[in-house]
């Protein structure tokens, strides 16, 4: 089996997945009681909801925007706003959080400019190791609430601290490397060629891409650093529209007010959830799920019917960003995948056109056509 249909079928595997946990969740919960929830979020709470949403990518994009300024990338603003769409619809939709759709990303801007890919795809590791140091802050301020709070048990700090630990871990160890530019991946991949003869050259090729990458990516930290500052700061925005969410649903559908520490703990527990347990479409049915779980402990006083309820509306309202992607994704990609094919013909000294023109007629396509 090819390597898309093997990803297809993982995506309609996971989705299968989360539908059937989804409807287990609205089977035990109730969904009558789950949709008198959301009824009573109201249309004011309804455009809280979205709101929310919507500023936080548009947060996401324009950090994106001042990266790619900084380095000499510039392209018309709607065409990074599908790109940035697109590549959030992606990640949304696989079982991969944070990092599945930067490649779709990447190649809808790399067919707009005459930058290096290697350069395209620096600004989007720069875009999100910002949000991962925007994201570190919060979820240490809420590790912080949860060591120093008594209500919550040993066994839950000890994960929260370990997942905390995980993540700030990698985060850390990527600051050094690109600020540095040690170029670690470059060498790991290298050394991994030693280590494996046959794959020699095509590792060897990798990692002289990567390392141009590397290169790019430290600049950030050294000629562009006014521009990252920045960035880091749109990022750190956009971070605090998700740590606001929870009071933005249950303000409007409840009237209840959370307290720092709690809404510091419901974002540090379900950041971690989403790390770990993102295998569906979405976090469809996972999500609903360890919500219900993280409530309990952080804020026992809230039913599950309005944890889920609270949890579906914002996918909801993410699905608008994520249908918008998709259209984006496929109308662009169609468009670069046919310019891809026509200055490939070009280059061989024949065209599409040509060759259509030949096969309507019955006739044998040119000789230099794409060999089999």
């Amino acid at each position: 089996m090819k390597g898309p249909q093997r990803s297809g079928w993982k995506v309609a595997i996971s989705g299968a997945v989360g539908l059937g946990m989804l409807a287990g969740v609205l089977y035990f919960v109730g969904w009558r009681e789950i949709f008198a929830e959301m009824r009573a979020l109201g249309a004011r709470g309804i455009l809280g909801v979205v709101g929310d949403v919507l500023l936080a990518m548009a947060a996401w994009v324009i950090c994106w925007w001042i990266i790619l300024r900084a380095y000499g990338i510039r392209i018309p603003f709607r065409r990074i706003v599908g790109a940035r769409m697109s590549g959030y619809a992606v990640s949304y939709l696989t079982p991969t959080l944070y990092f599945g759709g930067e490649p779709f990303r990447a190649l809808l801007i790399a067919d707009s400019t005459a930058a290096p890919t290697t350069r395209v795809f620096a600004t989007i590791i720069v875009e999100r190791f910002l949000g991962g140091l925007s994201m570190i802050l919060f979820i240490l301020i809420g590790g912080f609430n949860a060591i120093v709070s008594r209500s919550i048990p040993w066994q839950d700090k000890k994960l929260l601290i370990i997942g905390t630990a995980f993540i700030t871990f990698w985060i850390v160890i990527g600051l050094i490397d690109f600020a540095g530019n040690f170029k670690w991946i470059s060498r790991v991949i290298r050394l991994l060629g030693r280590l494996l003869p046959r794959w020699a050259d095509p590792l060897d090729r990798a990692a002289n891409k990567v390392s141009e990458t590397e290169d790019e990516v430290h600049y950030a930290f050294t000629r562009h650093w006014k521009a990252t500052v920045v960035a880091f700061l749109v990022q750190t925005l956009a971070t605090f529209f998700i740590y606001m969410r929870p009071q933005v649903f249950f303000h409007f559908g409840s009237n209840i007010r959370f307290t720092f520490p709690e809404l510091s703990l419901l974002f540090s527990f379900n950041i971690l959830l989403s790390s770990f347990l993102w295998i569906t479409p979405g976090g469809l049915g996972t999500g609903e799920a360890g919500m219900i779980g993280i409530f309990r402990l952080v804020a026992p006083g809230i039913p599950s019917e309005g944890v889920v309820a609270y949890s579906l509306v914002f996918k909801f309202a993410e699905t608008i960003l994520v249908a918008v992607g998709v259209h984006y994704l496929f109308n662009r990609g169609l468009t670069y995948f046919q310019r891809r094919r026509q200055r490939r013909a070009i280059g061989q000294g024949t065209s599409p056109s040509s060759r259509e023109d030949a096969r309507s007629k019955g006739e044998a396509p040119p000789a230099d056509d794409t060999p089999p």
